[in-house]
């Protein structure tokens, strides 16, 4: 609480909309510029650090002219969920003008983020979606009867910086990120019409051609946005995958499209996101907690944990799948359960990966073993390719038996599977032990643990699907990877009967035999 008391102590949360929030717990990596025609315009620069968003004051706003400083007048720190904060501050409150969320994304910082702070020296990389590439953020010296600290915003050298001349990005996309309006449109205050056709002559200078080529169903923005099942994508021309050309919008479209196969086996439960803003090719990383300027179509929940509470995020609908791609989501992975009994896993998990010089046809033999032996004890389950180079065989379940029943169960059929045929499987994650091996990953029926949705895509080169299949299907000729964006549509029109049909008619619990005798031992 500390941290946001000088925020709190200068605003009337009566009589502005802004958020009163709180310092988060979580470890975030959000970025944030708000556009905010106060007193003086200038542009807010936040940096998500300690659960806070550090924040500059940066009178000219960002420039994208390599080695141009621009001083940045450091602020109190401000909550995390004022990232997503866009409106009017009533005049007389502290800030009393308009904010726009003029960019938003992520920043991967150079070294250790607190220390090089505190040592007043910050390089990073942005990945949002104006900015990007590396920066640097440097404290000069303070001078006297000076209250607050002077910084310097610097734009590194590299493939994302401009010469003098090239146009400024300030001027070339003026827009918000989250709405598409100016920031007269947002107070209220239209401009004079000349000046408003000034603002969309600049803002659509830098307009992609594939843009204009866009679906005449989608309604198109001023700054380059589209909407798709109601929701609004920035840069919708992005590539995401560069060999195949595949975009921001593409896929979104796709995931409209599959919505009634995707979505049965996605809403309402917990995800862990992987999100690459820039694309498959680059940086991408972990997100299962809210970040600044998420969308409200993807929604947050707190549940239990080890006494406590812990954020998770789920979707719904259709609508928070394409929020997700809007905010760069490649993979999406949910766990064994529901928000409705997230203490009873409601499917079990063998995730069979294939060590180095393993055959794909060994695979399939493996996967095949693993429903021969749930058979065995009375269990039916189905199969699905991950994208990858494995196999997920998942087994339905009634939700009673807890997680560490489940956990125990898959133990010791992993286990025994290794014992039996130690050449050939192992449950050792090591990767210099599972050469010439199958991997069979039984920690997915942890509570927490996650495995890539069916129908979801893989950050991986040629935007793979997770793909359920019938037993019958399983052969040589089929590909682990091989179902892609591009080919997915064909094969779901062209399919009799969904493969997986049968699962939710499924009625089955795990064996009464084997908790007993695991509790025994305990």
């Amino acid at each position: 609480m500390a941290k946001l008391a000088p925020y709190r102590a200068k605003r009337d949360f009566t009589k502005t909309s802004e958020p009163k929030g709180k310092a988060s717990r979580r470890t975030g990596a959000a970025f944030v510029v708000q556009k905010h025609d106060a007193s003086r315009l200038h542009y807010d620069f936040r940096l998500e650090l300690g659960g806070v968003l550090k924040s500059w004051a940066v009178a000219k706003g960002p420039s994208l002219v390599k080695g141009e400083k621009r001083l940045a007048v450091h602020v109190e720190d401000h909550p995390v969920e004022y990232g997503d904060f866009e409106g009017a501050i009533p005049e007389g409150q502290y800030g009393g003008g308009t904010v726009l969320l003029w960019d938003q994304g992520t920043w991967e910082p150079e070294g250790d983020a607190e220390e090089a702070y505190a040592k007043g020296r910050l390089t990073f990389r942005l990945n949002g979606e104006k900015l990007h590439g590396s920066w640097h953020l440097v404290r000069m010296g303070k001078r006297p009867r000076e209250r607050q600290e002077s910084w310097l915003l610097i734009k590194a050298e590299d493939e994302f910086a401009r010469g003098e001349d090239e146009p400024d990005i300030l001027q070339e996309a003026p827009l918000s990120v989250k709405t598409g309006r100016s920031i007269e449109e947002i107070s209220g205050k239209p401009k004079s019409p000349s000046k408003a056709k000034a603002t969309r002559k600049t803002a659509s200078k830098a307009k992609p051609k594939a843009a204009e080529r866009s679906s005449p169903a989608r309604k198109a923005k001023d700054d380059h946005r589209v909407e798709v099942a109601g929701i609004s994508l920035s840069h919708p021309d992005r590539v995401l995958w560069e060999e195949q050309g595949l975009t921001k919008q593409q896929l979104a479209e796709f995931y409209v499209d599959i919505a009634e196969w995707l979505l049965p086996h996605l809403v309402e439960r917990p995800l862990t996101l992987i999100r690459c803003p820039s694309g498959a090719q680059k940086k991408c990383f972990v997100q299962r907690h809210s970040w600044a300027g998420m969308s409200d179509a993807v929604h947050r929940a707190m549940v239990p944990d080890d006494g406590g509470e812990q954020e998770i995020l789920l979707v719904r609908d259709i609508q928070g799948v394409v929020a997700l791609v809007q905010s760069g989501v490649l993979e999406m992975h949910v766990w064994g359960a529901t928000l409705d009994d997230l203490e009873k896993p409601d499917r079990l998990i063998f995730d069979l990966d294939p060590g180095e010089g393993v055959d794909w046809p060994l695979v399939i033999e493996g996967a095949r073993a693993v429903r021969e032996r749930l058979k065995g004890v009375g269990l039916d389950s189905f199969v699905k390719t991950t994208g990858g180079k494995g196999l997920h065989v998942v087994a339905p379940l009634t939700p009673r038996a807890p997680w560490k029943d489940a956990l125990a169960f898959t133990r010791e059929m992993a286990e025994a599977m290794a014992a039996d045929e130690p050449d050939r499987y192992t449950t050792t994650s090591v990767k210099s032990e599972r050469e010439g091996r199958i991997f069979i990953d039984y920690l997915r029926n942890n509570r927490e643990a996650s495995a890539v949705a069916p129908y979801s895509t893989r950050s991986r080169p040629g935007a793979p699907i997770a793909t359920p299949v019938a037993w019958e299907e399983l052969s040589p000729k089929l590909k682990p990877n091989g179902f892609t964006v591009q080919n997915l549509r064909k094969r779901l029109a062209s399919l009799k009967r969904d493969p997986w049909a049968d699962m939710r008619a499924v009625e089955q619990t795990l064996p009464e035999r084997r908790r007993t005798r695991r509790a025994s031992k305990g």
